[in-house]
């Protein structure tokens, strides 16, 4: 698994990004790594220097994201961005000794109707294929998005240069999952940082998630949106790093 560092402290953090990310996702919190940190940054499967896994399933892309942090000297925090909350969510009931906690980045309990429209045959995925792989498709859509994000943001920048197959592929497979359920042996702290302004689903995934979540904190944002790291990055930090 392709991944880029920042740092060289003996403190790691593995960051993980959403269905439509790659490392880049993490770079706002670069400037704010304290001295003895270091940030892994990985590009999951189809992303960046990753080869895609076919056939596509969460749970080869958290055995990967395993063997990774196996690798690793110390056990690590692991921040997952979207659905890469999920992936260390799943990576986490593989190496739970390998995992001291997890953030969590508008973490879905559930797949909204409107996700699960798009990974429908056939007329999902001619509609995926316009809203995502077109220039105006994407911006019409960041238009209507534009009470889940700050003004100066734009939520769908990050897939014009991704295969829409592979980020369709990754929204596929993550539709497969069992439910929050299939994490409540996870013992670890797990951090939920959700902005304010963020997806409805979101805000009702929080208590979703305390049934299941034994080590769960939560952490709401004012006046953000669904990209964090983008609108509040000082604020993540501040929960990554006060511990």
């Amino acid at each position: 698994m392709n991944t880029v560092e920042y740092g060289s402290g003996d403190h790691i953090i593995v960051g993980l990004h959403g269905w439509g990310g790659d490392h880049r996702t993490f770079a706002p919190l670069v400037p704010l790594l304290p001295p003895r940190w270091r940030l892994i940054a990985a590009n999951l499967p189809g992303y960046g220097a990753t080869p895609l896994i076919e056939p596509l399933r969460i749970d080869r892309t958290a055995e990967l994201v395993a063997t990774m942090i196996e690798s690793l000297p110390a056990p690590v925090i692991v921040i997952g961005s979207c659905s890469g909350a999920v992936i260390a969510l799943e990576t986490a009931l593989r190496i739970p000794q390998r995992i001291r906690r997890i953030i969590a980045l508008d973490l879905f309990a559930f797949m909204p109707w409107y996700f699960r429209f798009f990974v429908s045959e056939p007329v999902g995925a001619i509609a995926y294929r316009m809203t995502f792989q077109t220039a105006l498709g994407r911006k019409l859509v960041n238009i209507a998005l534009r009470s889940r994000r700050r003004a100066d943001t734009d939520m769908m920048a990050s897939f014009a240069d991704k295969q829409a197959a592979v980020t369709r592929a990754y929204l596929k497979a993550l539709a497969q999952l069992p439910g929050p359920q299939r994490y409540a042996s996870i013992i670890q702290p797990v951090a939920i940082v959700w902005g304010e302004r963020t997806f409805a689903a979101v805000r009702r995934s929080i208590p979703i998630w305390r049934r299941y979540l034994r080590a769960l904190s939560d952490h709401p944002i004012e006046n953000a949106g669904h990209l964090l790291l983008d609108e509040a990055p000082e604020k993540v930090a501040s929960i990554i790093f006060d511990e």
